[in-house]
């Protein structure tokens, strides 16, 4: 098995597209930035041969297969600068079995392995335990769907490769004293480390032995293990706080001055304990799981399971992954508690149209929050996609609305009967003048063709500029005596793909 053979088989994920991305230029942060694309056909050893020869753009793959599985996956954090070997001596202080790869970027990319294909939810939920439990649990998860609606045109996520370029490149894995690993060492990392999956469903966020957060959030176990230190110490106590207001409804107000000097260091004096507790005796209170310290440690599918986790104190949905086809009108799709949804741009706008879209395709509704506030999330999933590779797909033209456009012109005027002459246009046909190289119809003629079809997405004036797009004009032919109407596209071969280099809007005006 050569060497491209062997790393396919590591990194193998769906067989029906892969992506690339091509590095225009690095921002101040440290992060690559270009162009990233899905090619949306099978890809081969070559491609691998290619990558690793740091040949063209290198290669994405998608991890989650045809079936919703998964043989690798992926923790990829996005922290400039990062202290590799420092996270690789916390990697294996808690013998996790990651293998840590530098991104094209200068961030790492954890992978785990397995020995087999197991469910895509499984893995997510193993990273998104083991993430949270390395302080890094708003980092990106892959595979970042656990389905995928093939035949809606929903292929998901990719992730770069590592070893772009073998060991001349950049993007290479560590071994365990921090240094460059070779190809090789790498192949001997994920044979020291591939797990069966037995042991990855086994690889949760382990609940440290002794601690007092029985049943609570594991943000909050990890942090007390640890011990709570100076810059988030009245934030963590006031979370320690919640957690003990619903475990010990009775006494935890002698509680907290307990958690206080046990889990906090150093201890908050004693007055600023007495501030967090009366913000504590109000009603509204709620772990404050967007802020420092628990934030970076945060793990909320685990967290809902708890009976003295976040529960309702938070909203019933969780989204995210939000991705874009760029056809004529756009389709969306948004994972809802992890499931892929469709959208279109109104559903995005109206939380009614949202609504709608998952009772029908998820069986549920969920609630509605404030505008302010569901605009403002909506904004943070747009710059989220905006920031991820290959989350803006190009489809190709013909599956856009003008592409179909074209196509129903194409067969009108190619393969429905033909007018024998020009009085025959009368008889709802199109005539052909081969002298001129141009077809001739009466514009009604064609849109009730285009109503035949159920195409209905362009009125009478986008008609007609489309009409224009391709270099068509409105005539006047003189027909038994009469000045009618028609329309004059060129000859011999209407585009089927639309012209690309037009859009609609560039003129307003209509003959008709």
């Amino acid at each position: 098995m050569s060497n491209a053979q062997r790393f396919a088989a590591i990194f193998d994920g769906l067989q029906q597209a892969y992506g690339t991305f091509e590095i225009d230029k690095t921002s101040s942060s440290g992060k690559s930035q270009g162009k990233a694309r899905v090619i949306r056909e099978p890809r081969t050893t070559e491609h691998f041969e290619q990558h690793l020869a740091g040949q063209g753009a290198g290669i994405g793959i998608i991890p989650i297969n045809e079936e919703d599985k998964c043989i690798w996956g992926c923790i990829d954090i996005d922290e400039y600068p990062l202290d590799h070997v420092k996270l690789i001596e916390r990697i294996r202080h808690a013998k996790l079995p990651l293998v840590v790869c530098r991104s094209k970027s200068g961030g790492a990319h954890c992978f785990i392995f397995c020995t087999d294909w197991i469910p895509a939810k499984t893995m997510q939920s193993t990273l998104q335990h083991l993430a949270s439990g390395l302080g890094y649990g708003g980092c990106e998860i892959f595979p970042k769907q656990i389905k995928l609606f093939l035949d809606r045109g929903d292929i998901g996520n990719f992730l770069n490769m590592p070893y772009f370029d073998a060991e001349n490149g950049l993007r290479y894995a560590f071994n365990d004293d921090g240094s460059a690993a070779t190809l090789q060492e790498f192949f001997g990392l994920h044979a020291a480390h591939v797990q069966t999956p037995e042991q990855i469903q086994s690889l949760t966020q382990a609940v440290v032995e002794g601690t007092p957060i029985v049943d609570g959030p594991p943000c909050l176990q990890t942090l007390c293990a640890q011990k709570i230190s100076e810059g988030g110490r009245n934030n963590g106590l006031f979370s320690i706080g919640v957690y003990l207001r619903k475990a010990y409804a009775d006494t935890w107000q002698d509680e907290i001055l307990h958690h206080n000097m046990s889990y906090i260091d150093p201890p908050l004096p004693l007055t600023e304990v007495n501030i967090v507790v009366k913000q504590l005796e109000k009603k509204d209170y709620a772990y404050r799981c967007n802020e420092p310290p628990i934030q970076p440690y945060c793990n909320r599918e685990v967290c809902q399971t708890r009976k003295f986790g976040i529960g309702a104190a938070v909203s019933d949905m969780v989204v995210a992954n939000l991705r874009k086809y760029n056809s004529i009108p756009p389709v969306w799709f948004l994972d809802v508690n992890g499931v892929p949804l469709e959208l279109d741009t109104e559903a995005l706008q109206s939380q009614t149209v949202f609504q709608k879209a998952c009772i029908e395709q998820l069986n549920f509704m969920p609630q509605t929050m404030p505008r302010r506030g569901w605009e403002g999330r909506i904004n943070q999933l747009m710059k989220e996609m905006a920031e991820t590779d290959g989350a803006i797909m190009e489809v190709s033209e013909d599956a856009s609305i003008n592409g179909q456009f074209y196509e129903y012109l194409d067969e009108f005027c190619t393969s429905t009967q033909k007018a024998e002459d020009k009085e025959e246009i009368l008889l709802r046909r199109p005539w052909v003048d081969e002298d001129n190289e141009a077809v001739h119809f009466r514009l009604k003629d064609f849109e009730g063709f285009l109503r035949k079809n159920r195409f209905s997405e362009f009125k009478t004036h986008k008609v007609a500029q489309r009409l224009r797009d391709i270099n068509g004009e409105a005539v006047q032919l003189k027909i038994k005596g009469k000045a009618i109407r028609v329309w004059r596209v060129p000859l011999p071969d209407v585009p089927v793909g639309g012209p690309e280099s037009k859009e609609f809007g560039t003129r307003n005006t209509d003959p008709f």
